[in-house]
């Protein structure tokens, strides 16, 4: 059977649009002679011609919600599509190759085209049609996976932000720390840069409610399609509950004023305080203008309320006798909070200047 098309040239003869088969080609020269056109008796030779697979024709990646990446691709019938990194410039889309010329696939792509770049990864990722000894090159894309955040814990300073603090990853210049309420609100976003990190550390707006906080480096190519990070850095945040307290000037009795008072409230901004509440102590310092108390040992405990009475009655209020050493005159005093889930409880403080028994 004669080819569908043929191109000819000075090195030779391509025949073109013929299917997979075992073939004989017969070359013939035609020229003219002195009684008119000469045909050549010509040559023959068998040729076999192998079945190529289509070429890949199109490729992209999209970060996956459960972590890493997923390829798709077109085109690739036929035969089978491989991953691979060339290791130098990737040849062109289409070039046909033997498959022992492919780098190995890679390993961390699956069939489906599902990838987990390890952390710290920064690749393009080629689309190879490949089918028994014989490929065709196909397109490339660009991807990246940002190196974990590991040490992140987050702690409450005031209403509706926290101070966050992790381990700067090695090799990163910013680092995207993400706040998703667990109410199902909208998730918000912050870069933060290495230097102002380190100087200035990282507080941010995170609301009263219950959220969780991700870190993880934020990618080094504009370019390329950023992994969702499998084992990003991640921190509960529990809702804002808040103990506060004011010492109050005691009710004037005649031409004197009683006992200052002391009112301890609790205050839960986020919804349900929950339980295992700690305990509230006011502790005293010396008489005499001595020291304010600084860690709940400094001097003698006052008074208690437990977290259960916070939670029956939201706020109690106790009378504050002079101190109890008997010395009279001003002392310092100054609140604590004590076992349950003191480290998750915020402790919202009066002025220190304010809190003074007369």
């Amino acid at each position: 059977a004669g080819p569908a098309g043929h191109a000819t040239g000075r090195e030779g003869v391509r025949a073109e649009g013929i299917g997979p088969g075992e073939y004989v080609l017969r070359v013939r020269c035609r020229y003219a002679g002195a009684g008119g056109e000469v045909v050549s008796g010509g040559i023959e030779a068998a040729a076999t011609v192998h079945p190529w697979p289509e070429p890949v024709a199109g490729l992209t990646a999209t970060a996956r919600g459960a972590g890493g990446l997923e390829l798709r691709w077109t085109g690739g019938d036929g035969g089978d599509v491989r991953f691979v990194q060339w290791p130098g410039p990737a040849p062109a889309e289409g070039a046909e190759l033997t498959a022992a010329e492919l780098p190995a696939a890679l390993t961390w792509v699956d069939a489906a085209g599902i990838a987990q770049p390890p952390p710290g990864t920064l690749a393009t990722v080629s689309a190879v049609a490949v089918l028994g000894e014989r490929a065709l090159a196909g397109p490339g894309v660009a991807v990246e996976a940002p190196e974990a955040v590991s040490g992140l814990t987050v702690r409450r300073t005031s209403a509706g932000r926290a101070k966050v603090s992790f381990d700067w990853p090695e090799g990163a210049g910013r680092v995207t720390v993400a706040v998703t309420p667990e109410s199902g609100g909208e998730r918000a976003e912050h870069r933060v840069v290495r230097a102002v990190f380190l100087r200035e550390g990282l507080e941010l707006p995170v609301g009263p409610g219950a959220a969780r906080v991700t870190a993880y480096a934020a990618p080094r190519s504009a370019h390329a399609v950023a992994a969702a990070p499998l084992d990003a850095g991640q921190a509960a945040l529990p809702a804002d509950v808040a103990i506060a307290y004011r010492l109050l000037p005691g009710p004037r009795r005649m031409l004197r004023r009683g006992p200052a008072v002391l009112r301890v409230s609790l205050l839960c901004p986020g919804g349900d305080p929950g339980s295992g509440l700690p305990d509230f102590v006011l502790v005293s310092g010396a008489g005499g203008g001595g020291p304010r108390p600084r860690r709940p040992g400094d001097g003698a405990e006052l008074c208690r309320v437990t977290g259960a009475e916070l939670a029956d009655s939201g706020t109690v209020e106790r009378e504050i006798l002079p101190h109890p050493s008997g010395g009279g005159g001003p002392y310092a005093v100054r609140g604590f909070l004590l076992g349950g889930r003191a480290a998750s409880v915020r402790l919202d403080e009066p002025s220190l200047t304010s809190l003074v028994v007369r």
